[in-house]
């Protein structure tokens, strides 16, 4: 396949490194900003490597990542593009005007992957909105197989088969949503638990340190292999039944992030600055961020085994 990439940050590489990782495609990285593509390239190149020597797909042969000069030249001949600009709907509707424009199949599918804005409104001043929908993968992108597929109002039905299709062909997960809503499913259930955190934190109950090991030394051992629908299932609904009586009044239900807003207020931007909810040093980031990909590529291997 021929597939344009439009945006070379740390999504745009790691949709690039899983997609050529994943088959013998053409994969095409479009930047404005020059240095940004090179670097995004070479680091997308590294990512498919690193994907390939761990056997990711099992037997999958490779294919390759160029820099276009164009966004014009990135989409010409594209059977898919994917869009990983910046968070702004004025942005991608230009970006998707300009794709539009410039692809000269006749069945090409566009996609966003956007995971907060409105896929309706990004398409909505296309020639054919019916061929743009959002494929939302979930960071980092080329050790998550998790993508989020959702159509917009007026998305053709074979549009999102298609992208469906391909994205397991690449050894992704697709997650195809019904209908449209902010956030989509990912974002918003991340969202209610910090929204739960916080409210634990306000109320004294714990620390941040605390919350987050509950988190990894507990349930989100669990969640690695199982939902919380199959969970409740097999705690027996009987017993949740009366347990989510007794509690769910008490949830925090705020409609302000007010912890994040005061944190960002003092220029503690997390671990991009060094500092956030917490301290980090360069030694910290490796080590945290190194045991969470390892873990990733643990359980991606394990994942493609259990397929076999």
């Amino acid at each position: 396949m021929e597939v344009a990439v439009i945006g070379s940050g740390m999504m745009g590489r790691g949709i690039s490194a899983c997609i050529a990782a994943g088959g013998p495609h053409h994969v095409r990285m479009f930047d404005t900003n020059a240095e940004a593509l090179k670097d995004g390239v070479q680091k997308a190149i590294e990512q498919r490597e690193f994907l390939r020597q761990n056997h990711i797909p099992p037997t999958a042969v490779p294919g390759e990542i160029y820099a276009a000069e164009s966004l014009e030249a990135a989409v010409k001949n594209a059977d898919f593009v994917f869009e990983a600009v910046i968070e702004d709907t004025a942005v991608k509707q230009s970006v998707f005007h300009q794709i539009e424009a410039s692809c000269e199949k006749e069945h090409f599918v566009m996609c966003t992957n956007t995971s907060s804005l409105s896929v309706t409104e990004i398409a909505s001043k296309l020639e054919k909105p019916g061929r743009m929908l959002a494929a939302h993968f979930i960071g980092p992108a080329y050790l998550v197989p998790l993508v989020e597929v959702c159509p917009g109002e007026k998305t053709d039905g074979d549009a999102v088969e298609k992208v469906e299709k391909f994205l397991r062909s690449c050894g992704k997960k697709p997650a195809v949503m019904n209908k449209e809503i902010d956030g989509f499913v990912c974002a918003r259930l991340q969202a209610v638990l910090y929204r739960e955190c916080l409210h634990l934190v306000k109320l004294g109950v714990a620390s941040p340190e605390t919350i987050d090991s509950v988190v990894y030394n507990g349930f989100g051992r669990r969640f690695n292999t199982i939902g919380p629908f199959q969970q409740n299932d097999f705690a027996g609904l009987d017993l949740v039944k009366g347990t989510h009586a007794r509690f769910f009044p008490q949830l925090g239900a705020e409609t302000h992030d007010d912890r994040s807003e005061t944190l960002v207020a003092e220029g503690r931007l997390g671990v991009k600055n060094g500092k956030g909810n917490y301290d980090w040093s360069d030694d910290d980031i490796k080590r945290v961020g190194g045991a969470r990909d390892a873990e990733l590529l643990r359980r991606l291997k394990f994942d493609f085994k259990d397929d076999e």
